[in-house]
């Protein structure tokens, strides 16, 4: 069976507050969660090499599923999501929007 990546991505956000901020830590937990073996003991040829077979899941895969998340519940949110909001006010008048 096939996990959601926005599931798997939610549980981690929930689990784990510091990835709520930082898509490469995010990344790694994610990652460590799939692989059969020790994340620490595998070389990189190894995790490119897994990567490349879709044994593990794509960062970008990850990180849209992390936006789409933050976007619907907002107890996944990190304390950088509310500047970027509040920011994204500010071009938006900037642009005349």
């Amino acid at each position: 069976m096939k996990i959601n990546m926005q599931a798997k991505v939610r549980e981690v956000l929930i689990k784990t507050p510091r990835c709520r901020d930082d898509d490469t830590y995010l990344i790694y937990e994610i990652w460590k969660n799939e692989m059969q073996s020790d994340i620490n003991k595998i070389s990189l040829l190894e995790t490119l090499s897994l990567w490349k077979n879709k044994k593990i899941s794509h960062p970008s895969a990850i990180m849209r599923a992390r936006r789409k998340v933050q976007e619907i519940d907002r107890n996944t949110r990190g304390n950088l999501w509310k500047k970027r909001h509040e920011e994204q006010k500010n071009v938006k008048k900037d642009l005349g929007y």
